[in-house]
């Protein structure tokens, strides 16, 4: 009678602390990560987020996403969508591993922290040459004439003795409307 006792209480207590939700396992859970948890990228991304089972609260998580040198390379502003937790990334421009830790707060749910990896293959840098001077290709020929200054000077030319007509035909016309009167 005693044992029918304790497993009588034993199922009481266990079938009241589930529906209170006392030592319930359903605490928040990570469902999926963008970049994807050991994925390699080679375009670096320009936000990291954080997708959970459960919505998240608007205050106290945290993500935080370091390079290979141990230097943060987000930009601190998070972003909370439901049960994504997004956080915006610098120009990523070191290769290797870059780790990103969280910490996730759902409603009457304990902490969930926790961290991943992704690596960045950065493509590989192009050497900018400073531009050096062409002995050859200054604008000039060999004799030291500017290279198409005559089609300029012939245009300009043109121009002034039209300007110059131009200048005649309206002094001529002011004097003779001046006299008729």
């Amino acid at each position: 009678m005693r044992a029918l006792r304790l497993v009588v209480t034993a199922l009481i207590l266990t079938l009241y602390s589930n529906l209170m939700g006392i030592g319930s396992a359903a605490a928040v859970e990570v469902i999926s990560t963008t970049p994807a948890i050991d994925g390699t990228v080679a375009v670096g991304p320009n936000f990291v987020s954080v997708t959970a089972d459960q919505e998240l609260l608007d205050f106290g998580n945290q993500l935080l996403v370091i390079s290979p040198s141990n230097e943060r390379v987000d930009d601190g502003l998070l972003t909370v969508s439901g049960a994504t937790l997004s956080v915006g990334l610098l120009d990523l421009t070191e290769s290797g591993k870059y780790r990103v830790e969280y910490e996730l707060l759902a409603a009457e749910e304990s902490p969930l922290f926790g961290n991943f990896s992704f690596t960045f293959q950065a493509p590989p840098v192009v050497s900018e040459e400073s531009p050096s001077p062409n002995p050859s290709d200054d604008g000039t020929d060999q004799d030291g004439v500017e290279i198409g200054s005559k089609t300029t000077d012939y245009i300009v030319i043109g121009l002034l003795v039209l300007a110059f007509f131009i200048l005649m035909w309206l002094a001529r016309f002011a004097r003779n409307t001046f006299r008729k009167e």
